[in-house]
């Protein structure tokens, strides 16, 4: 056999094996996958059990108190419409707050005092525990202060002071309160107020207003210096150039140069 006839049966032989062995490959491929894919349908499958199972379980505690969960959900309902209830009733309850307010305002006006003192006594009995009661308490108690029953005012407008820190009314009340003070001769009660209400105001007028209040009080019991402090508290409020600056300025200087 020549050189090149050598050859060409060489690679003829190593074409053949090479076949063969590809083929001899394919076959052996699906036998050598990874374990974690034969089982990947069987966890499948428990999972599938897990789920129906727990389900199933549901199925029969559900069939087991049928009872109780009847009577969670009538709890549910019931609580739910007694919600719906309270918010309506209220509703309602505010606006005939509103609308008798009115009323008795108009009779304020109109110089009916007293129909307006027994309209405001009902109105309290009734709407005692909201925001208009309050406001209801500072009509009676302006009512009654003008009329000259300042210990019946104090006692009218007491629960209005107690909430000054909460509501806005109650430093209005206060100012009301502390005039009954200074009408029942109850000057020391009527300047603690007046002090408690300029730490508690927000407005920059009712804080001077009520120091000024203060220091009225302390000059008619000749605290002269006492009133001068709480002058000079009232300054601080003010920015240099306010035109107001000269009026206090002014009851400074009296109280400061008085003998």
């Amino acid at each position: 056999m020549t050189r090149n006839a050598r050859k060409a049966s060489f690679f003829k032989y190593f074409a053949s094996f090479s076949e063969s062995s590809d083929r001899y490959n394919e076959q052996r491929m699906p036998q050598s996958r990874h374990p974690s894919s034969r089982r990947r349908p069987e966890e499948k499958k428990e999972a599938e059990d897990v789920f129906v199972d727990k389900t199933m379980e549901v199925v029969r505690w559900s069939k087991a108190n049928t009872q109780i969960l009847l009577l969670g959900a009538i709890v549910v309902v019931v609580v739910f419409a007694g919600i719906l209830y309270y918010r309506s009733h209220r509703a309602s309850v505010l606006e005939q707050a509103v609308a008798q307010l009115e009323e008795v305002q108009s009779a304020v006006a109109f110089g009916e005092r007293e129909s307006a003192k027994i309209q405001l006594n009902q109105y309290l009995d009734r709407f005692e525990g909201n925001v208009y009661a309050l406001e209801a308490r500072l009509l009676l108690g302006q009512v009654l202060l003008e009329e000259g029953d300042a210990n019946q005012a104090i006692e009218v407008l007491a629960p209005v002071v107690r909430v000054m820190e909460k509501q806005p009314l109650g430093v209005q009340g206060a100012f009301l309160m502390a005039a009954a003070y200074e009408e029942a001769d109850r000057k020391e009660d009527a300047e603690r107020l007046f002090l408690r209400i300029a730490r508690t105001a927000d407005l920059s007028f009712q804080v001077r207003e009520a120091l000024s209040g203060a220091a009225r009080l302390r000059t008619e019991a000749g605290n002269l210096n006492g009133a001068a402090q709480l002058f000079e508290e009232i300054l601080g409020t003010l920015e240099e150039g306010d035109p107001d600056r000269s009026y206090w300025e002014m009851r400074l200087a009296e109280v400061s140069y008085r003998p």
